[in-house]
C-alpha cells in the first residue's frame, strides 16, 4: 500500500484504541488508584486538596487517623486531614473534562491519549522508516497486552506514555515552536509521575542534536527548557503544600520507596515480563540502531539509538523501585513502549525483503501473529468492566444504609465513601491487637457497623483477626450481598441475615 493508504490504516487504528478504552474502559472509580485520580479531579474543582477527617477526635486507637483514610489518601500534615497520594497531572486533565461534560468525560481522557499515543507511534514510525514501518509500529502498540489492559482503567500509566511520546516526536524534528510544545509535553508528563523528571534530559538531548547545529540548537533547547521547567516546580510547591517536602510525595519519602535490595529482584522481572507480553520481536529494537546504519540512514540510526536510551532511561528509574509480583506492573515501563516498538518496526524493515510483494507478506504476517499474540494475553481487557461494575453496585446497597453508618472494609473504602457517601474505616490499617478496643469504641459511637469484603478479603480477614476476636459471624450468611462478590456484614445493631 502507498502511504496515503497507511496513513489512513493508521487513523483508524487510533480509532480502534479510542473505542476499545470507551466500549471496556471500567468508567468507576474503583480501589486504590481509580478512586483516588477520579475523587482527586473533584478536589481540583473544588478548590482544596486537603480534606477535614470528621471522625479524627472520636476515635483514638492506635493509627486511628490511618484507619478513617481510604484508599488513594494518606494522612495530612494538618492534623485532622487527609490529602491525597496521586500526582497532579492526570486528575486536572479529569477536572478539566469534567467541568465541560460531566461525569462520564472524565472517563474519557485515558481513551483519547491512548488514541493519540497510536498516532503519534505512526508519526515516529515514519521518522524511523517507511510507511509500512510506521504502520506496523502503530499497530504493534494498539494490541500491546499492557496498553489494552490499561487503557480500560482511569489512571496515569497511558497518559504518561502519550506524554512522553509527544514530547519525543515534537522533539525530533525541533523547531522554536516545536521545542515550546515539546517542552510543554514533557512538564505534562512530569506532572503526571514526577519519579521519571530525569527523562527531560534525554528528550531535552534529543531536540538538541536534531536541531542541525549547536547554534541552532542552543535557543532551542533553552526555549524546551523554559516550556519544562512549570512541571518539575509545581510538583515541588504541590508536594511541599500537602507532604512537607518538595522531595516527598504521595507515596512517602524516596528513601522508603527506592532500595538497592530491589535491584535483583526488579532486573529480571521486568525483561522477562517485556518478552512474555511483546514477545521476542520487541528484542528487534536494540539492533535497530546498527541495521539502520548499515544501510545507510544515519538519522534513523541516530533516533534507533535514542529509542534504546530512552528505554534503558525507564528502565533504571524503576530497577531500584519497590518490586511487585504481577506482570500487570510492566505498566511502569509503557512510557518506552512506543519508541521500542517503532525502533524494533524499522530493524524489522531493514531485515524484511526489498521485493514489493514480499515484503508486504513479511509485515502482514509479522502484523497477524503480533494481533494474536497480543489480544489472546490481552484478553482480560475485555472482561475487566463487568469486573469492576462491583464497586457501584456495592456502593449503591451502602448508600441505602443509614446515613450516620461506619464501613470497616479495604477495596471499597474509596468507591463506597465516593458514591454512597458513607464514612469508611480501612481494617488495612486496625492492627489486631487494637481491633477489639476499636471496635468498643465504634460501637460506644452509638452508628451502626458492617465489615463490608470483597469475595479475595474474607480469607484475609480472618486470617488477620481470628486469633484475637471472635468471628463466628463470618461463618452466617451475609447481611447483605452485593454483585454476588462483595459481602455485608451487620455486626450491629443486629440484623437477621436477607
Amino acid at each position: 500500500m502507498m502511504r496515503p493508504a497507511m496513513t489512513k490504516l493508521a487513523i483508524a487504528l487510533a480509532l480502534l484504541a479510542l473505542a476499545h478504552g470507551v466500549r471496556f474502559g471500567t468508567f468507576t472509580a474503583s480501589g486504590s488508584d481509580s478512586y483516588g485520580y477520579v475523587s482527586e479531579a473533584d478536589l481540583w474543582l473544588n478548590g482544596s486538596l486537603i480534606i477535614d477527617q470528621p471522625l479524627h477526635d472520636e476515635f483514638t486507637w492506635r493509627w486511628a487517623n490511618l484507619t478513617l483514610t481510604p484508599l488513594g489518601y494518606r494522612p495530612g500534615e494538618i492534623g485532622g486531614t487527609m490529602v491525597p497520594t496521586y500526582s497532579p497531572g492526570l486528575p486536572l486533565l479529569m477536572a478539566a473534562f469534567k467541568a465541560v461534560g460531566g461525569e462520564t468525560a472524565v472517563y474519557l481522557v485515558v481513551p483519547l491519549l491512548g488514541a493519540l499515543a497510536v498516532w503519534l507511534t505512526y508519526r515516529l514510525g515514519l521518522k524511523c522508516g517507511g510507511s509500512d514501518v510506521a504502520a506496523l509500529a502503530s499497530l504493534a502498540l494498539l494490541v500491546s497486552p499492557i496498553f489494552l489492559t490499561r487503557s480500560v482503567w482511569p489512571m496515569s500509566d497511558v497518559p504518561d506514555m502519550a506524554w512522553w511520546l509527544a514530547a519525543i516526536v515534537l522533539a525530533a524534528e525541533p523547531s522554536m515552536p516545536r521545542s515550546a510544545l515539546a517542552g510543554g509535553a514533557t512538564a505534562a508528563a512530569i506532572l503526571t509521575r514526577p519519579n521519571l523528571l530525569p527523562l527531560a534530559l534525554l528528550v531535552g538531548v534529543l531536540n538538541l542534536v536534531r536541531s542541525g547545529s549547536v547554534r541552532a540548537g542552543m535557543p532551542r533547547a533553552a526555549v524546551f527548557t523554559l516550556a519544562m521547567l512549570p512541571g518539575p516546580i509545581a510538583v515541588g510547591i504541590l508536594n511541599t503544600h500537602l507532604y512537607g517536602s518538595p522531595l516527598d510525595s504521595g507515596y512517602g519519602a524516596v528513601n522508603t520507596i527506592y532500595a538497592t535490595s530491589y535491584f535483583m529482584t526488579n532486573v529480571v522481572r521486568y525483561p522477562r515480563w517485556l518478552i512474555e507480553t511483546q514477545t521476542p520481536f520487541i528484542l528487534l529494537a536494540l539492533a535497530a540502531p546498527v541495521l539502520l546504519r548499515r544501510t545507510g540512514r544515519l538519522r534513523e540510526s541516530r533516533l534507533a539509538l535514542f529509542s534504546v536510551s530512552f528505554f534503558a532511561g525507564v528502565l533504571l528509574l524503576y530497577l531500584w523501585y519497590t518490586p511487585y509480583d504481577d506482570r500487570e506492573y510492566l505498566r511502569f515501563l509503557l512510557p518506552s513502549l512506543p519508541v521500542m516498538l517503532a525502533a524494533a518496526a524499522a530493524a524489522f524493515g531493514a531485515l524484511a525483503p526489498s521485493a514489493p510483494r514480499a515484503r508486504a507478506a513479511a509485515f502482514a504476517a509479522v502484523a497477524v501473529f503480533l494481533v494474536v499474540w497480543g489480544v489472546w494475553q490481552g484478553r482480560d481487557a475485555f472482561r475487566t468492566r463487568g469486573y469492576e461494575a462491583r464497586y457501584r453496585a456495592a456502593a449503591r446497597m451502602a448508600a441505602a444504609l443509614p446515613e450516620n453508618t461506619l464501613i470497616l472494609c479495604n477495596l471499597h473504602s474509596g468507591s463506597i465513601r465516593y458514591y454512597a457517601n458513607r464514612m469508611t474505616l480501612r481494617f488495612e490499617w486496625l492492627a489486631p491487637d487494637v481491633y477489639a478496643a476499636a471496635l468498643e469504641e465504634m460501637r460506644k459511637s452509638g452508628r451502626p457497623l458492617f465489615v463490608v469484603l470483597d469475595g479475595s478479603e474474607r480469607d484475609a480477614f480472618r486470617a488477620r483477626y481470628s486469633g484475637v476476636a471472635d468471628l463466628s459471624w463470618l461463618d452466617q450468611p451475609p447481611t447483605l450481598i452485593a454483585a454476588k462478590s462483595v459481602f455485608f456484614y451487620q455486626l450491629w445493631p443486629r440484623a437477621s441475615a436477607r
